[in-house]
């Protein structure tokens, strides 16, 4: 076959795939090879399993950008395209995708972040000013009782079975 000879496939078929249609071709591309050119969403979608049965993606390929294959993968070649078609094989997710969490992983999430916070709190009774200017002054009581005397209103309150955190805020 000469070089500016036109190769035609022997094989074509149209796929859906999640409600997009993709055409797929096959051609006898030489003697010891056979070529798979599809749209780029199908050939990325499938890779894996292109790649299981000897499959190398060439973007450069006479007939198109597309999959190259050894003409003893044929049968396996037509196995998958098989699945494929009948929805056995899945397709991979192309393109960023937000992450899913359950509820148990916000949970948990929570439940760590609340641990670390009560490693942080001193086991001692304390008080502290963390802040403080013309107009305002932030202060953090860990382990308050009632004798503790407090100035400013509460912001926040946080209270575990041995230890407490209290931040007020006095305004001036």
């Amino acid at each position: 076959m000469s070089e500016k000879e036109e190769l035609k496939p022997y094989w074509e078929k149209d796929f859906k795939v999640d409600e997009s249609t993709h055409s797929v071709k096959l051609f006898h591309y030489s003697a010891k090879s056979i070529a798979m050119v599809s749209d780029e969403v199908f050939g990325k979608r499938f890779a894996k399993y292109f790649k299981e049965i000897g499959g190398r993606f060439n973007p450069r390929l006479s007939v198109g950008s597309g999959w190259i294959f050894k003409l003893d993968a044929q049968k396996d070649l037509t196995s998958v395209l098989q699945k494929i078609f009948r929805g056995e094989a899945k397709p991979s997710e192309i393109g960023v995708s937000a992450p899913i969490f359950e509820d148990k992983d916000i949970d948990n999430k929570i439940f760590n972040t609340l641990a670390d916070l009560i490693d942080l709190i001193p086991s001692a009774k304390e008080e502290r000013v963390v802040s403080e200017n013309d107009t305002m002054k932030t202060t953090v009581y860990y382990n308050k009782d009632d004798d503790t005397i407090t100035q400013g209103d509460c912001i926040y309150s946080f209270t575990s079975a041995h230890k407490s955190l209290d931040i007020y805020q006095l305004t001036f």
